[in-house]
């Protein structure tokens, strides 16, 4: 299949590149053996960019006039690091299609190229290898790796919204059958060393320290055999696996299958997973040359698309918090090594797991024993899931358990690096906290509550050093959601900033700096969402019809699933402050009211908006009567619903943006995909409204005001956005 690229390396001499410039480098390892080096210059990990696929290109050239050429090992020249994978910031920038299509073509001749010396070629991949550094060791015709924790090996392109584009779709599925193919291709997750090996990825796991050794031993096994035969290939084992890969019945279930779980997963939202089944189906049994056409052609198609590009902007947003500084850079964090955890349950039990898999003793305190069996009990179940997904030894997850200390006293606090309470949320009780732990740390500990909307600035009130004090806002579960709210409080120190932001970094959390406001940035965008959730409810909409019209849009819960979830009780809580502080958008639910009072708290006692079995949610027809609702109306459209919810948390979001919550729209896109499960395929909150159009966004949201009340009225920030014609955020170019 033709792509209109020009194949920037056949029937032409490679172009020139600089000694200091260059990606690869080649360097003779005896007996006839040359190590083929990437070392990217001026970056920290090895990055396929445009520069690194025309320096391989040139590098491969000189292999093949280099005489006496017996093997070729790939590998880093960082240490620890093997290759990154492609340039992500390119493939977010990229917006013209032929553009993608000469970039792919170049790493497909490169790759071709060196999957077709003469000679045994090695990877010794030690470190990370993702994306295009995986597909490039798969060129080769065999790969070993370091059995060390650093070594990551997967092809994650899913997860920016296309698939596999530097021969990945192919050549996997002939090196570990179409089964295993497709998990690692669909879901995007990377295997360690062990692992790999077991699925066929690698030959052989090896200590780091033989890693090269090894490499070199596996070229002498490979020039023994009859050259057709020297790449790595898969050989079914078992009936199962002949099935799958040997007939075509056997294949075709194995896709259908896979096409019902991507459809069941992502819906109709995402088409990279159901674009990669599709080539994979199609080029089964093709010469690999004209299998790399297809899959060129149907990338090029995802990576110019709207979802490619928002999924890479909130990686990048990701990155970002993960690494940017949010103080001065000279302030170096405080190292925290022990947590004193105040408060237990749920909540306690799954910040203590957190911490304690992060290698941080926790010294766990509640003035209730059952509280803290309970606690103990949650973070156990999380510590033997793990294990069992991740096949922990048991020596491991012992170890980890016995960093967690129940205990009912306050004895020990002065050990703790940093003092966190997860107790009820009402100020007196965690101000009483603070009271008892503050007289107890050190001056050099950093002090946080977990408060969900609570004032950080009122809890500082009495306290002898409230610079100490930050709020760290985790989301439920704990185990699962990535974000942290770190908050600022008007007398909270750079210092206490950078260490809590560093702490959150450590647990893996991806952390978002806020400024200390009612309700922070999540809980009080989502607090108009479920406010109006209930107002069409009590105007006669089925609560099962408004969380479908939110499943639709492309969250993973309704409003009052979520309600449900989170728990009526906090819920009520959380609405309580906000009604106070915005009491014009934000007026309290009395339904809310009404299902608490009636013993309603939704999963954690079987009985909210749903009724509850074990994981089974069912809808409960006697809420509506306990509520006092008979009118019954059906959805005027599959869009409508939706469109109401989510215009009351675009206008809250700039009503954020507007008041300096956080510094930018990014920061709240960020928040709203990684706290509130806000649809990634749409970029975010704001980069929706953008997509949508802010004055198409402006006009509904003054419409529905006339209809509905002031509580749509359109915040001042996003009517001087649409009289100066500008975004939020960068547009979307499709080319």
């Amino acid at each position: 299949m033709a792509t209109g690229a020009p194949d920037l390396f056949a029937d032409a001499a490679p172009e020139p590149v600089a000694a200091a410039e260059r990606v690869f480098r080649l360097e003779p390892a005896g007996d006839g053996i040359v190590h083929l080096v990437m070392d990217h210059p001026g970056r920290k990990v090895n990055v396929l960019d445009l520069a690194a696929l025309r320096d391989l290109g040139r590098a491969v050239g000189e292999l093949q006039q280099t005489p006496g050429l017996r093997g070729v090992v790939l590998r880093s020249g960082k240490p620890g690091s093997f290759i990154a994978g492609a340039d992500i910031a390119a493939i977010g920038a990229i917006t013209d299609r032929r553009e993608v299509l000469g970039l792919i073509r170049q790493a497909h001749t490169a790759f071709n190229r060196l999957a077709a010396l003469g000679c045994p070629t090695v990877a010794a991949i030690d470190g990370v290898c993702l994306g295009g550094g995986t597909e490039l060791a798969l060129a080769c015709d065999s790969r070993i790796a370091a059995e060390e924790p650093r070594t990551q090996i997967g092809l994650p392109e899913i997860l920016l919204g296309i698939f596999p584009g530097f021969g990945g779709s192919q050549r996997l599925p002939r090196l570990v059958g179409l089964a295993t193919a497709l998990d690692l291709i669909l879901t995007g997750r990377a295997l360690d060393a062990r692992r790999a090996e077991k699925a066929g990825l690698i030959a052989r796991a090896v200590p780091a320290a033989w890693l090269i050794e090894n490499a070199h031993r596996r070229i002498a096994e490979l020039a023994r055999r009859p050259a057709k035969r020297r790449r790595d290939a898969f050989r079914p084992r078992g009936f199962a696996a002949w099935f799958i890969e040997s007939t075509p019945f056997g294949r075709t279930i194995a896709l259908s299958q896979a096409q019902s779980m991507v459809r069941a997963r992502t819906g109709p939202h995402y088409p990279a997973p159901l674009a990669a089944l599709e080539v994979i189906e199609r080029t089964s049994g093709m010469p690999i040359e004209a299998g790399l056409e297809i899959e060129a052609s149907r990338v090029a198609d995802l990576v110019i698309g709207p979802v490619c590009k928002n999924l890479v902007r909130i990686f990048e947003l990701s990155e970002e918090a993960k690494k940017a500084p949010v103080a001065d850079p000279a302030l170096r964090p405080r190292p925290i090594e022990s947590l004193m955890l105040a408060g237990a349950g749920v909540m306690g039990g799954g910040i203590a797991e957190l911490a304690s898999r992060s290698g941080i003793r926790v010294r766990m305190r509640d003035v209730r024993p059952e509280s803290l069996t309970r606690a103990l009990q949650t973070a156990r179940a999380l510590i033997d899931e793990r294990a069992r997904r991740r096949r922990m030894p048991s020596r491991e997850r012992d170890a980890q358990l016995a960093r967690i200390l129940p205990t009912l006293e306050l004895d020990g606090t002065i050990r703790a690096d940093f003092a966190m309470e997860a107790v009820v949320e009402d100020l007196d009780v965690k101000r009483r906290v603070f009271a008892e732990l503050e007289v107890r740390l050190r001056p050099d500990a950093v002090l946080a509550t977990n408060t969900s909307s609570l004032s950080v600035d009122a809890l500082a009130v009495g306290l002898a050093r409230p610079e100490r004090l930050c709020g760290f806002h985790f989301f439920n579960p704990v185990h699962r959601m990535p974000l942290v709210e770190v908050v600022r409080g008007v007398r909270t120190s750079d210092e206490t900033l950078v260490t809590a932001v560093a702490f959150a970094r450590r647990l893996g959390k991806t952390p978002v700096v806020v400024r200390d406001a009612p309700g922070f940035v999540v809980n009080r965008i989502l607090m108009p969402y479920l406010r109006e959730a209930m107002s069409l409810v009590e105007e006669g909409f089925a609560i099962v019809d408004v969380d479908a019209a939110m499943r639709r849009f492309g969250m993973p819960m309704g409003p009052f699933e979520v309600v449900d979830e989170v728990g009526l009780d906090v819920a009520q809580k959380v609405s309580g402050v906000l009604s106070r502080a915005f009491p014009d958008r934000m007026s309290s639910s009395a339904a809310i009211d009404k299902l608490v009072a009636a013993g309603r708290l939704g999963r954690k006692n079987g009985r909210g908006f749903y009724r509850h079995r074990g994981r089974k949610r069912e809808p409960d027809p006697a809420v509506r009567s306990l509520l006092g609702l008979h009118r019954r109306r059906r959805p005027p459209g599959p869009d409508a619903l939706a469109e109401r919810m989510v215009l009351a948390m675009i206008n809250e979001a700039v009503f954020v943006l507007e008041q300096g919550v956080v510094e930018d729209a990014g920061k709240i896109d960020l928040a709203m995909i990684f706290g509130a499960g806000f649809p990634p395929f749409r970029g975010g909150l704001l980069r929706y409204a953008d997509t949508v159009g802010l004055a198409r966004v402006e006009a509904r949201l003054s419409a529905l005001r006339a209809e509905k009340g002031e509580r749509f009225a359109p915040a001042a920030m996003l009517s001087r956005l649409v009289a100066e014609g500008k975004t939020f955020t960068a547009p979307i170019v499709v080319g």
